[in-house]
């Protein structure tokens, strides 16, 4: 078995020994993807987190859910936790500590139909974030079809689940589409 910690490590190296292009190349893949996912299309309330440098640029699909004119919220971390905050083409960002864009103002929404999520490392459906479980949390207390985003080089073996991890419907890297024990290569992946 594989700790959260152990498979952490593991995944972060190798994050790591991606080149700037080769991050940008599989952000677009796994944006490229998602645009044909059914649920993703259509879906009325979309959320979406936004990425740091050493996780997928959700740039693309955050406007892909502005351009079919759906409600599109990201997170915002609060002292009571994570919340669904809507934002539009016009909305204003601030860095948190962690270097995490947050939303200025906006207001909350509770529907969520399809929740995009960062991973640190998977195995399966599971994933392991960054150890806050602020995102547990949140799905935990949304009835939505889960899509986890990491790049392929994020895949541990045998990682350690607890009660609190809530799986995913659905994971996407650059060169797969993983859902309920079945595998779709990506046709343009290498």
């Amino acid at each position: 078995m594989t700790t959260k910690e152990t498979a952490r490590k593991i995944a972060n190296e190798n994050v790591k020994t991606l080149t700037r292009e080769q991050r940008d190349w599989a952000s677009g893949c796994i944006a490229d993807a998602i645009s044909g996912v059914r649920e993703f299309c259509l879906a009325h309330n979309l959320f979406v987190f936004l990425g740091t440098e050493n996780e997928p640029n959700t740039e693309e699909i955050v406007g892909l859910g502005l351009m079919l004119e759906r409600t599109v919220s990201v997170p915002r971390v609060e002292k009571d936790g994570m919340h669904a905050v809507v934002i539009s083409p016009f909305t204003n960002f601030k860095r948190t500590k962690f270097g995490i864009l947050e939303p200025v103002g906006g207001h909350d929404i509770t529907d969520v139909d399809v929740a995009v999520v960062p991973i640190v490392a998977f195995d399966s459906l599971n994933r392991a974030g960054h150890g806050a479980g602020y995102y547990d949390k949140f799905l935990s207390a949304h009835d939505c079809f889960k899509i986890g985003i990491a790049f392929d080089c994020q895949e541990v073996k045998d990682l350690e689940v607890t009660d609190l991890d809530v799986p995913l419907d659905m994971i996407i890297t650059e060169k797969r589409i993983i859902f309920a024990d079945k595998v779709q290569k990506n046709p343009f992946g290498e």
